[in-house]
């Protein structure tokens, strides 16, 4: 994931609210083409979680859930729709905010066709028609539309100020904390914040980058990451209240990347 910065500016986390382009990165990483010349990882962890908390959740004990770091991204929503009835996206740039809200109202923002093509086949399903897929769009807009767009920074004690329930089911938060954080004090402090927002027994997802320090959000604007071994993730959750014995995890070795889920004590 390293990208040469030499001739160019490395973007800090403070810089996001004013220099992150929510197109750039949508077609960067989520076009068409980007898609099928390397689809997203986070696109073949998500669906399996999804499914295993269907197994193991009852309905009401997976009612809620709040993507922290969703950034203009719905994949979440689309991923997760048979999961939970109330799904909460939330970032930090105003600028992704009106993007999902856009998305929402069901005007364009990018076409998620090639995307939910990849999650339907992850899930085990049919190459699916169109019709399918808009099926598959609608369900997950719905959710979106019972919970919520919302601010978010996970610096804060309560990273979502206006979230309107005290605690949800699941917790979700992708390639967000390595951006936002400048050292691990930081990163330690965020992830306590964010689990103060996941219930006793819920569900924790956690996506991260692994021995990095930048990626690219397109058009070559290079953002700061927090280089971190996968040993401090896992100290740091398990200071913050998730019970090791529960984790399920993927470290995709040539990606760079981690996906895991465990449960909160």
């Amino acid at each position: 994931m390293s990208t040469n910065t030499e001739e160019g500016k490395v973007f800090k986390p403070e810089d996001y609210s004013k220099s992150f382009d929510p197109e750039a990165y949508l077609q960067f990483y989520f076009s068409k083409d980007s898609i099928e010349d390397g689809t997203r990882v986070s696109l073949f962890a998500l669906p399996v979680f999804a499914h295993l908390m269907i197994q193991s959740m009852r309905p009401n004990e997976r009612e809620t859930l709040l993507d922290i770091g969703a950034g203009p991204t719905v994949y979440s929503a689309l991923c997760f729709r048979d999961v939970a009835k109330k799904v909460y996206l939330s970032d930090y740039v105003d600028r992704n905010l009106d993007v999902l809200r856009k998305w929402t109202k069901g005007e364009n923002t990018i076409d998620w066709k090639p995307t939910i093509k990849v999650i339907i086949r992850t899930e085990g399903g049919h190459p699916p028609t169109d019709a399918v897929i808009d099926v598959v769009e609608g369900k997950a807009r719905g959710t979106v539309k019972s919970g919520g767009i919302h601010f978010a920074d996970v610096h804060l004690p309560r990273p979502v100020p206006d979230l309107p329930v005290d605690q949800v089911d699941i917790l979700v938060t992708i390639f967000t904390l390595e951006s936002a954080c400048r050292n691990y004090e930081e990163y330690c402090s965020c992830v306590n914040n964010m689990l103060g927002l996941l219930r006793s027994g819920g569900r924790f997802v956690l996506g991260s980058v692994l021995d990095d320090d930048t990626y690219n959000s397109g058009k070559q604007m290079i953002f700061h990451l927090l280089n971190l071994r996968e040993n401090q993730i896992l100290d740091a959750l398990e200071n913050a209240g998730l019970d090791m014995n529960s984790i399920k995890k993927y470290v995709l070795e040539g990606e760079g990347v981690m996906f895991l889920m465990g449960t909160k004590l």
